[in-house]
């Protein structure tokens, strides 16, 4: 049976030519899951393009999007059960010119509860506030989160493996000497593989939904795994079934 690549992670209104690309993610049968950083952005992505067997689109709440608000998360809070999929949400205490860390976590720990509840998919933003996220991670678990670009200690990785998350893997992560040596600590059965496109380069160059087939074959070297396809195809079905 043919396993098509699977992007857990992927910004498609970040691209000025997004027509193309989505015709062609589909064209290639190449699983997708389109963040967003907010409500608004959320809803004109499903305004200008159908959902596919191989795209979809993630209700996202970005805490680096300073002119999010109440209103805002209201929104969210009811579209959440139109769909599957909550990402890019998360914390991020690394400059003071994004949202208040304070809320930013009143945020964080509305969505994660709500996500338990409701089994949604969670692609999760963690930056220089991982004890923070864990803490919330551990009293609500939901079932299905994926920890999107983890660049925090080989403590709080185990933390969140033992909270039973998973970790999308890119590029960049793969390839970069100073935190490489920490991904070892994932299990393989934990692995997902994720593009961040466009903010990941490949071969040094803006990363393009062409290029999938790249990522597997840097994480494929990484971990010496020639099954990365089939690996990553049985985790992400894994975490669909929970």
């Amino acid at each position: 049976m043919i396993q098509h690549l699977i992007d857990t992670h992927f910004h498609l209104d970040h691209y000025k030519d997004h027509q193309e690309i989505y015709a062609g993610i589909n064209e290639k049968k190449q699983y997708t899951l389109c963040m967003t950083n907010s409500p608004g952005v959320y809803m004109s992505c499903k305004r200008m393009y159908p959902e596919t067997k191989y795209l979809k689109f993630a209700l996202g709440f970005h805490p680096q999007e300073t002119s999010l608000n109440d209103t805002d998360f209201y929104s969210f809070i009811q579209l959440i059960n139109e769909t599957n999929y909550v990402g890019e949400v998360g914390l991020d205490f690394s400059k003071k010119s994004y949202i208040s860390c304070n809320k930013q976590c009143i945020y964080f720990e509305k969505i994660a509860k709500v996500c338990a509840e409701k089994n949604k998919l969670m692609s999760v933003h963690l930056r220089r506030a991982e004890k923070e996220a864990i803490s919330i991670l551990k009293e609500y678990r939901p079932r299905r989160c994926i920890i999107h670009w983890f660049n925090g200690s080989r403590e709080q990785l185990q933390q969140l493996l033992d909270i039973g998350c998973y970790f999308s893997l890119n590029s960049n992560m793969v390839t970069n000497e100073k935190s490489k040596e920490k991904l070892y600590l994932i299990p393989k059965t934990r692995i997902l593989i994720e593009s961040d496109g466009p903010f990941t380069k490949i071969d040094g160059k803006k990363y393009t939904f062409n290029n999938l087939i790249k990522i597997y074959e840097l994480v494929a070297r990484y971990y010496n795994e020639p099954d990365i396809i089939k690996i990553v195809h049985d985790n992400f079905r894994d975490v669909l079934s929970k």
